[in-house]
Formats: structure tokens, sequence, C-alpha cells
């Protein structure tokens, strides 16, 4: 009973099945009768000894339960009473194989047994062959059919020899025993899937060993057989069932067994044919069934069954006759008693089984069992017996059987899988049921099985499922059998009782449940944890392996106990919420005890009641504690990237990795806190966004404050003396300074030390947490999360008549293309911010430059009107007053900056040059976007700042070597004293390699540099230094050929030919060196020649023209302008004709040549250019020309032909704030929405012009570029791995094993 339960039942159920029940029965009766059969058995088992009983022991199948076991003489064709009684269906393989076999023994072929030769034999086969013809396409009937066929042969031909049968009789035996085996081998051999063991004991009791006795009756039994009675199993086992005393048994033994002869078993199926046809009770009558139909299908075969007995016995036994059975039997039995049946069968059988079940189950409890049965191998042979001779069906014998084992059931003596097998048994033979025994035991078992399901369901947490599962099962098979059905309309409805049971089951056992979970010992908090897991192992358990779905879709367990036990822990968790314990409970602790509550919701939402009460406040109880980590993890945000980077080394992680471990640790740390928010599957929706778009806060402020301390880092690697000379420098070590300048006693600024792979690793840091911080922006789904925001949210307003100040950050970037107010051609130019009367900011002076950066940030907090702030840039003086280089208006207001994002501001001043400003003003809005857009812009922001900052480091050294001064001493003209009177001024012009060693210093430091840069910047980050250095470059080259723009005279003589030709020569050079020398594998060449360098060969295309041909190129181009910016297009290509014949002799030459008008402005360059060209010309044409067009350029009221699209600069600024504008210099700030990585802009392809013929001196041939050592050995790094050894110059743009950063 361990598969029931978990505790016993103390209930007793029904009895031994309630309902009508059968008169009593004498058990001596039931003792005698059974006697009767067991005789009768041992007799017939006497004929065939071959085929013993209890030779077969290794299956036994019970046989009361609708199964055949071995077959005695009398039971030869009783298998038809079963429902397996066709299992010997003749066939085609069977009939042939048949039909070989007889042709062998006709033909003489076959003459293993003397029958065989004998003649008779022969003619019995003959005859049956033509029998067993007509089955030979169209088999019908069974293989038991053939041997009564074979036998009535036998029998008409051996009566034609001598009419007596007692001389033939043994014969007949002999003939039927040949051909049960000639059938046994064809069975065997041509169709073994025939060969069942039912078919072959049935074959085999024809085949006998000796010659039956003629009368049992007259014989008289020897010591030795009546031992063998005794013994026998059947016998010996009915006497220990009944626990008949040994000598009343031997005594009752010899008193029956003359008695039981053939001649009174063949007078009981005469009686038993009589009885069908004057409908008596036994075996059966009319009213027994339910329609005239049944009835007579039952008859038919009962006779028919009867009659074939008759007939086996008498083909068996010959001198048994129908007519003298009477006369030969020697008892003195009354008209319509039986010698083997009883006069109520069924009451004595019930009496035979109740008794052997009992024996079994607790006497004979070690003994074999027959298969699907709790009865004993013996009891079941004995049983088998009995329901055989006295004609029970197989229906009443499975109900019997189900009604027995049910009351031991109920009185937990049996098993449910005993009451399984019994059900089992049923099926098999329901078709034959008897309708009232059968309604009878489903009722008392229906009962019973409800009875043992409240029991069950009253202790649900202890029931094994399978028990549950097993009474259902046997419910079902109640439920629907359509019998039970017409008598029970709606059995179902005795369930719903059922829910009161549960409903009590439910609250008891939460009262063990918190009993069991509530320590004193600890606080509510650890309590609430442990009866929250208890709840959620015992639903699971409950929904997942006990009640998976609802009992017959009526009574929902799990439902019914959630039902009933949640409204108590929700009162349980809303207590503790009230308890001071609660606002101090530790977080982690806390969001355990969520999750638990939230996985108990789940289990209630899922299999709860349909009409669901609120009881989870999952909002109210755990809210403010969300709010707790959220302040939590803010407060230790800035503590995070303070840890992150002052444990970073600043080595990339891999080769293929370059960023460090700050950013893993820090981004770690933000996927933890979204993993975080996300894993609460926190039920408000609006709620969560609001979670999320607070911790984009926190994301977005510590990546900002990661970016400012990276940068700090990288200033400090890049200027680390400079910003310590520059803080300690006072006024007068300032005024030392610039005087060592203007006396020109200043030394040579030595090289910058080299970059180091902790500064490219902070670069690529910036980039890493960009891309990072794209993808969790993405993981968080911000653009949902914003959108659902703005649908469902409405922030709190603000009071209107509260004054507002506002915090605005104005950072001073860089200038670019100042006006030249010092002699040398640059100044010394510092901003000062004028924000009204008395606010002022400067900057500090960067001297000796037109480009400066100050990278200074200032802050002042104005109301919230809109305020002129004008930026003026001066130029800082040793002596006299400082003089203003430009001016322009801005103004700040929040109309403007309430997207609280950083504007970049490009503004041109008067007269002419660029400030750049950032602009942004404090403030925050409650958006994902925002905090996730800031972010972003600060990252991209600081990865462009770096890449400038690299190159204004190596721009200062190269524009020291890339100078005039170089110019000088490589064509050896430095002026002396000696050198005025000096005749012999001859000069001759620099090779390529003389141009290449005076920037040597250059050339090393670039190979050196750009390789450490190359092998540690990421791609996109190198990407974005080349072009922007190569850009510096050209500006350097520009600057050495052309004074700045001013319409001031130039004191800049402009440079001659050998000059010119040494610039383009550092050009060429350089070029080679970017791209890669002979390998090409460089930067590609359709990026270095972009617009920038083909307007710096267009110079020299204008360099020598005359003044009047460079203001009619001037005009004409200034014309171009216009039409492109009207039409929308590109600049005219330049590029086709500016390396062509642009220098030195060859332009001479040109300068004789008629030049068509058409095509002057397609070989110059542009405006400004002109100008700056005109700057060094000496007559007065050019003089007044740069004068009144610089006075068309400042005045914008007039009305000047094109002067608005060439007009790159600013009005100028007076000194009254511009507030009467209806539009404000500065652009409105886009709105707040996320930035995405801009990919690099794609160059325009340039048409790739011929190598500059003109850098070689006329009639030379052009030297090939591979006797340079380092234009042949820029990328060979990249395809060896290690520098070459050919120069020491060897360039290493290329990463090794990386593609260049152009491509």
């Amino acid at each position: 009973m361990d598969a029931k339960k978990g505790s016993s039942s103390t209930l007793r159920r029904g009895g031994a099945g309630g309902g009508r029940r059968s008169r009593t029965v004498n058990k001596t009766s039931v003792y005698e009768y059974a006697l009767r059969c067991a005789i009768k058995a041992f007799h017939e088992q006497q004929v065939k000894p071959g085929t013993p009983a209890t030779s077969k022991k290794d299956k036994h199948t019970s046989t009361h339960l609708g199964s055949m076991g071995s077959m005695g003489m009398g039971d030869v064709f009783s298998g038809l009473t079963d429902s397996n009684a066709k299992s010997d269906k003749l066939n085609k393989e069977i009939v042939r194989g048949l039909m070989r076999r007889l042709e062998e023994i006709t033909s003489g072929e076959n003459t293993a047994k003397p029958e065989y030769l004998d003649e008779r034999f022969q003619v019995v086969v003959r005859q049956f062959q033509k029998v067993l013809q007509q089955h030979r396409y169209k088999p019908t009937g069974t293989v038991n059919d053939l041997v009564i066929s074979f036998l009535k042969t036998s029998e008409t031909e051996l009566k034609r020899s001598d009419p007596n049968p007692a001389v033939w009789y043994g014969d007949l035996s002999n003939f039927i025993s040949c051909f049960a085996e000639l059938v046994i081998s064809t069975v065997e051999d041509d169709c073994p899937s025939m060969a069942t063991p039912e078919l072959m004991d049935k074959l085999t009791g024809f085949i006998t060993t000796k010659k039956r006795p003629e009368s049992r009756a007259n014989d008289n039994a020897s010591t030795d057989t009546f031992e063998a009675l005794e013994k026998y199993p059947m016998i010996d086992t009915l006497q220990k069932v009944f626990q008949i005393d040994e000598l009343e048994h031997r005594k009752k033994l010899r008193q029956i067994e003359p008695q039981c002869t053939e001649s009174a078993y063949l007078m009981d199926l005469k009686k038993c044919i009589n009885n069908v046809h004057t409908n008596q009770p036994f075996p059966g009558r009319r009213e027994d069934y339910r329609s005239e139909q049944m009835y007579d299908l039952w008859q038919k075969r009962e006779v028919k069954q009867l009659t074939e007995l008759m007939k086996s016995l008498m083909l068996m036994n010959p001198k048994l006759s129908i007519a003298g059975s009477s006369s030969d039997t020697d008892d003195n039995r009354t008209e319509g008693t039986f010698m083997y049946i009883p006069n109520d069968p069924r009451s004595f059988f019930r009496v035979l089984m109740d008794a052997c079940v009992e024996y079994d189950t607790t006497v004979n409890g070690d003994a074999e069992r027959a298969k699907g049965s709790v009865l004993s191998v013996q009891s079941d042979t004995l049983l088998r017996e009995c329901w055989k001779g006295w004609r029970l069906s197989a229906a009443y014998r499975a109900v019997l059987y189900l009604e027995l084992i049910k009351t031991k059931f109920d009185y937990e003596q049996l098993d449910m899988e005993d009451v399984n097998d019994a059900m089992r048994a049923l099926d098999r033979v329901i078709k034959e049921n008897d309708r009232e025994s059968l309604i009878r035991v489903f009722e008392s078992l229906n009962q019973t099985l409800l009875h043992e399901l409240a029991d069950a369901l009253s202790v649900y947490w202890k029931v094994n499922p399978r028990w549950i599962s097993d009474i259902i099962a046997m419910l079902d098979k109640i439920y629907d059998n359509s019998a039970y059905q017409e008598d029970h309309a709606n059995p179902l409805h005795q369930l719903h009782n059922l829910e009161e049971v549960v409903e009590g089951a439910a609250v008891e056992r939460w009262r063990l449940v918190q009993k069991e979970t509530t320590d004193p010992q600890q606080g509510d908090l650890d309590n609430l944890l442990t009866l929250a897991d208890k709840l959620i192992k015992e639903y699971v358990s409950l929904t997942n392996k006990k009640f998976k779905t609802p009992l017959k879709d009526i009574i929902n367990v799990p439902g019914i106990i959630m039902a009933r036990q949640m409204p108590y822990f929700a009162l349980e968790i809303e207590n503790w919420t009230y308890t001071p314990e609660c606002r101090t409970a530790p977080v982690e602790v806390t969001f355990e005890l969520y999750h638990k509550v939230l996985s108990l919701k789940r289990l209630y939402d899922q299999h709860g009641p349909k009409n669901k009460t609120v009881l989870f406040k999952v909002e109210s109880w755990f809210l403010s504690h969300v709010r707790r980590w959220l302040i939590t993890t803010n407060n230790a945000t800035l503590e995070w990237v303070e840890n992150a980077i002052k444990q970073d080394q600043f080595t990339r992680i891999n080769d293929t990795t370059l960023h460090s471990s700050s950013i893993v640790d820090l981004f770690s740390m933000f996927h933890q806190a979204v993993d975080f928010v996300q894993n609460l599957q926190w039920p408000n929706e609006l709620q969560r966004c609001r979670f999320l778009t607070v911790l984009s806060k926190v994301i977005g402020i510590a990546v900002q404050q990661y970016t400012f301390t990276i940068e700090d880092l990288i200033q400090q690697d890049l200027f680390p003396r400079e910003v310590r000379d520059q803080e300690a420098l006072t006024t007068t070590a300032a005024f030392l300074g610039r005087a060592q300048q203007l006396m020109g006693t200043k030394r040579d600024m030595e090289a910058p030390a080299d970059f180091t792979a902790e500064l490219c690793v902070r670069i690529n840091n910036i980039e890493a947490a960009r891309l990072r911080l794209d993808r969790l922006y993405e993981l968080v789904d911000a653009d949902d999360v914003a959108e659902f925001m703005r649908d469902n949210y409405t922030p709190v307003a603000e009071k209107g008549d509260q004054k507002k100040n506002y915090l605005y950050s104005v950072k001073v970037v860089r200038a670019e293309g100042l006006q030249p107010l010092d002699k040398s051609g640059l100044s010394d130019p510092y901003v000062v911010l004028e924000f009204g009367e008395n606010q002022t900011s400067r900057t500090r002076t960067v001297y000796e430059t037109l480009n400066p950066r100050w990278d200074q940030i200032f802050d002042i907090w104005l109301d919230d009107k809109t305020v002129d702030v004008l930026a003026v840039v001066y130029d800082e003086d040793l002596f006299g007053p400082n003089e203003e280089c430009g001016a322009v208006w801005l103004q700040l207001s929040p109309q403007y900056f309430d997207d609280y994002q950083t504007h970049e501001l490009s503004l041109n001043l008067h007269p002419q040059g660029k400030l750049i400003l950032r602009v942004s003003m404090e403030g925050e809005k409650d958006d994902i976007q925002f905090w996730f857009g800031k972010a972003v812009r600060t990252l991209k922001r600081a990865e462009n700042d770096s890449s400038g900052l690299i190159v204004d480091r190596m721009g200062r050294y190269l524009r020291q070597h890339l100078s005039r001064r170089t110019l000088t001493t490589l064509l050896g003209r430095e002026k002396s004293f000696f050198s005025a009177f000096s005749r012999a001024n001859t000069f001759v012009e620099p090779s390529l390699q003389d141009c290449e060693d005076c920037i040597a210093p250059v050339l090393d430091y670039l190979e050196r540099n750009l390789k450490i840069l190359n092998d540690n910047l990421s791609e996109s980050n190198m990407r974005m230094f080349i072009m922007k250095l190569w850009k510096d470059i050209l500006l350097t080259l520009e600057n050495i050929i052309l004074p700045p723009l001013s319409e001031l005279q130039s004191d800049m003589q402009p440079l001659d030919d050998y000059e010119m030709h040494v610039v383009f020569k550092w050009l060429e050079l350089l070029k080679i060196l970017f791209n890669g020398g002979e390998d090409s594998d460089g930067v590609p060449l359709d990026h270095l020649e972009n617009s920038s360098y083909h307007a710096l060969l267009a110079i020299n295309a204008a360099y020598t023209m005359d003044t009047d041909r460079l203001i009619e190129g001037y005009n004409s181009a200034l014309k171009n302008q216009i039409a492109m910016k009207l039409r929308g297009g590109r600049k005219t290509d330049r590029s086709k004709t500016v390396y062509q014949s642009r220098h030195t002799k060859k332009h001479h030459a040109a300068r004789a040549l008629p030049v068509r008008k058409s095509s002057v402005a397609t070989d110059l360059p542009n405006s400004e250019s002109i100008l700056r060209i005109l700057r060094m010309r000496p007559e007065k044409q050019a003089r007044d020309f740069l004068k009144v067009e610089f006075e068309r350029r400042n005045s914008p009221q007039q009305e000047q032909p094109g002067q608005n699209a060439a007009n790159t600069t600013a009005p100028k600024p007076t000194r009254t704030p511009p507030s009467s504008q209806k539009s404000p210099p500065t652009p409105v700030p886009a709105s707040a929405s996320r930035p995405r990585p801009a990919a690099l802009p794609t160059q325009t392809q340039q048409p790739t012009p011929p190598r500059h013929a003109s850098l070689i001196e006329p009639g030379q041939p052009n030297p090939p570029m591979s006797t340079s050592p380092r234009t042949s050995s820029f990328a060979a790094s990249a395809a060896t791995g290690r520098p070459t050894s050919v120069s020491p110059r060897t360039s290493s743009v290329q990463a090794s094993g990386r593609e260049s950063p152009a491509r």
C-alpha cells in the first residue's frame, strides 16, 4: 500500500459490494462440486500424460480473467466460449502445407509411421484431400474444424470395415493422432505466427500414447493411481483452500471418484442443452437478457458449443452413446440435477473464488501468482476448471473477481494496482457483461473510490500523484460504461462535493506551513522568505506533478488551494511593509523576497481561480525599495568610475580588443544594473520605464565623468610640461620669452616625446565606450521606453510665478584663420567674453599662431531673459595696446538651449576667421533618450578632440621644420655680414634626396609615431587622426607659400622657383610616405589627393601670374562660387591641369602663350588664396584692390555683386548688443534626439594627376621613387611584422598584421 498515499485511511467502505446478495451456500457443497471437477480434470490428464497440467511453469495467465491455459480432453472445443477463440483461423499457408504432406503419404514418399502404410488410412487421407481441396483458395473455419472433419472421415471409413466400434476404436485414435501430428508440424513450419500455446495444447490433446479404458466405472483403481489422484495439485489446493481434514478429504475423495465418469459428464452436457431449449434458469433464460436478439445470439452459440463438446467426447470414446448414456451411469440422480454442475453455479463459484482469494492473500502469499491476478497458479487452475464446467460467462467471472478485489481493497488488504488489474480484465470481456451484477459492483466501487479520493485530497501535500491518477482512471472506466450511464445520467455531480474537502485541507495546510516557517530567532523578512520559498515549492509540485489538470475538468485543486491561502500570504506581506524594519531592510534580501512574491503571483495568475481578486500589490509593497536601490546605485556610480580608472593599467586586453579593462569593468556594472531592472519584470509598465529613465541618467553621468577623466589623462600625456610651465609663468617670464622671440635668440624646439601605447588605449576607450553605450541603448529598448513615456507620463508642472536662474557653460575651444597683426605674420591671440557691463571672462594667450586652441570653460548664471554676449579675440602686444583680431555677437537664452545638450557653434569673426565655442545650459530632461544622447555626444566630441590634440602637438613640431627658415638653410641663403659683398650668388636646385634630408627629423618623427599610433589606435580613430594630420600638413605648406589673409600688404616675399620646387617636393615626399611607398598599402591616394591637396596645387598656377590676370581670375572665381551655391552643386574641378607645367622654366614658357578667358577660373585657386597672393604684390593696383575688396567684404549693407556668396566673415560687431535682431546669430539647438555614430565621410575621388614632373630640374629624367630609402620601405613592417633594415627612417604607418586605417 506504499504507493497509495502518505497516510492510511481510517474509513471502512462498502463491505463486499453492496446491492443484491446471493442466497446462503454451504461451503461443503461447494467443496464437493469443485472436487468433482478436479477429479474429472485428473482423469482427462491421465488420458494424455504428455501434457500434464503442471508441466508449464514458464508462463501462467489468470484464466478467470479471460485467457486460456492447458486443456484436457473435455475442453478441446471449450475455447469457443472465449472471445479469443478465432486465433486458430484457417489460412492458405496451412492448407497448402497440409496438402503437400498428405500428398507425400498417398504417393508413398513418407512411410515414417506404420499407419501411413495402412490401406484404410490411405483411403481416409484421399477422401480428406477432397475436403481440403475446397479450402485451397478461400479457407474457412478453423484448424479444429479440420481435425473434426478428419475424425468424422476416419470414423465413416472404419465403420465400413467393421460396424463394431470396439474393434477399430484403437485404430481411430491412432489415425487422429497421426493427423494431429501432421497439423502441428504444418503450423510450426509453414505458419509459425499461429503456433500459440492454446492451439498447440488443443492439437496435442488429440495425440494419445495408450489405449483409453473402455469404462472407467468398471475399473478398480490401483493404490498407485489413487495416490496420484490424492497428490494431484488441483485436488491438493482444494483441500487447503477449504481447510478440510486430511482423513475427511481422503474419505470424500474415495466416495466421489467412482461417480466422476465420462458418461456422467456427457449426461450433464445433454441436460444443459435441454435447459437451454426449455428456458430454464441455468445456464440462461430469456429474462436475463435485455433484448430478444441478444438472447437468440447467446442461445445459438451455447447450443453449438455444448453440441461440439458432446461430439468430441463421443468421437474420443465411441462406446458412449447418446441414447444409452443414461443407463450406463451409476448415479441415481433425480431429474434435473447434474453430476458436475451445482444447482446455483454463480453462488457456488462466488464462494469458491472468495475462498481462493482469501487463502492466497492471507495464507499462501509466497506462492507463484498468475499473471495479472492476486490468485496463485494452483487456485487459478482450479477456478478455471470449475467455471468451464459450470458454464459461467467470462463477463460474470471478471465482474465477480473485481467485486472481491474491491472488498479486499476496502479493508486495505489489497492496493490500487490489484484493482486496476481487475478493471483491465473486465475491459477485455465487457461486451459479454452481466448487466445487473456489473452495475451493482460499479456503484459500490464508485462510492469506495470517491471516499478514497476525498481522503487523498484532505492530505493533498502528502498524496502520491499516481494514487490520484489511478482513482480517476477507474472512475473514468466506471462513468464511461454504457450500462452505468443508462442508470446514472450525471455521475460527475458527485465530484463537486470534493471542493469543500480541498478548501478545508488548504486552510489546515496554511496553519502547518506558517508554523513550520516562523522562527522567533529570525526577523520578519527572513521568515517571509522561508514562507514564500515553502509555498513556491509546494505550488510547483501541485501544478507540475500532482494535479497538472483539473480532476475530471471540474476540481481545480491548485486553484482552490491558492484561492484560500494567498489572501493570508498577502496579508503577511502587507503587515511587514508597515513595520520599521521594512524601511531599513537590506536591499539584496528585499529583492530576493520580491522575486519569490513575483513567482507566487505568476503561479496564482496561471492556476488560480478565474475571477481573481487583486491580491498582489507588488507596486505598493516594493516601490520604495526600488527607489532605494536607484539612489544607492547613483551614489556608487562615481566610485565605480574612479575605481575602474584607478585599477586600469591602460593596456589593451588582447590583439583584437584594443581598449583596456576599465571599459569592461564600467560597462559590466552598467549591464548588471540594467539586468537588475529588467529582471524585476515589474508589473507596472509606466513605473518600469521610469526606472530605466532614472538609470539612464545614472549611466549618462557616469559616462561623462569617465570621459572627462580620460580627457584629462590624454591632455597630461600630450602636454605635461607645457601645462606646468603655463601655470608657473609669471608676467616677467612671459615678457622675457617674447623678447627672446623678437630678437631671434630662442632655440629651436626639440622633437616632442613619442606617443605611448597608453595614450592610444585611452583614446580607444572613448570609442569603445561610445559603441558599448549604443549597444546598451538597444538593450534597454530606449526608443520604445521614450515613446511609452511620452504617451503615458505627464510631468509635474512647475509653478509659473517662480523666477529661475540658469547656469550656462561656455567653452572657448579654438579659432581658425585669424587676422595676422604681428610683423611675423602671426598673432598672439586670447579671447574676452563680455556677458554684460560688469561680467567678463578672459582666456590665456596662445603665442605665434593664427589657429589657436584654448579649451577653457567659463560658467555664468543668468536669468530667463535673452542675453547678448560679445566674444572678442585680441592680439597681445608687449608694447602698446592690444589689438582686436576679430569679434562676434551671440545670444544665450533658455529658448535656444533648453534641450540641455552641448552645442558646438562655429562663429564667423569680423573681419576674418572663425571662433569655435561649445555652449550648454545646465539642466536635465526626464527622458531616456536625453541622457543617452548627451553621453554619446560627449564621447564623440572627446574622440574628435583627442585626435585634434594629437595633431596640434605634432603640428607645432612640423611647422618648425616645414618653414621658410628650413628653405633658406637648404638653399644656402642664410644672411650674414659678408653675404652682401659676395657676387657669386649662384644657386643650384637641390635634389630630391637633399629635400628629404633637410626634413629628415620630421620624417623620422612621423615614421616612429605613425607606427605607434597605427599599432595601437582603432581603425576609425586612426582614420580620423590621419586625415586631420594630412589636412594640417597641407595647411602648413600653404602657409609657407602664402601669407595670412589680410587687407594690408604683407612683408612676406614670394618664393622663387627653387623654393617652390622644394615645397612641392616636400609635398610629394609626404604623400608617398602616407601612401606607403612602392607597395601603396598605406592611406589610399584618393584620400590624400583630396580637395585641399588640389587647392594647394592650384596655388602654383597663379603664383607668378600678373596682377591684372589675378584680379580677373578672382572675379571669375567669385562668380563661379555664387553660381555653385545657387545650384547647390560642387565646385569646379581644377585637378586636371594644375599639375602640368606650373613651375619655374616650364611656367615661364607657359606665360607667353595666350590664355583663354574661359579657362582662367578653372586653373586658378579659390578667391581667398588669390587675395593672399595679392598681399605679396608691391604694385599700387594690388594694394588698392585689396583695400576695396575688404571694404566690400566688411560692409554687408552695400549691395556688392556676389559678395554674399563670397563673404565668409561676420559683420563688424559694435558695442551695442544686437537686441533688435529678430533672429539670433546662434542656431536654435536641435531636439534631444538620440545621436547615432557617424560614419567616416567618403572622399570624392579626384582624378589622379601625373607625378609632379617639375619637381625635377628641367631636362633631367624623373628619378625613380624607389631610390629613396624612405619611400621604398614605408609599409615594409606591415608585410614582415618588423621594421626593415633598408633605412633607419622606415615608415610604419601600417600596423603589423592590421589593415591600413584608411582602407
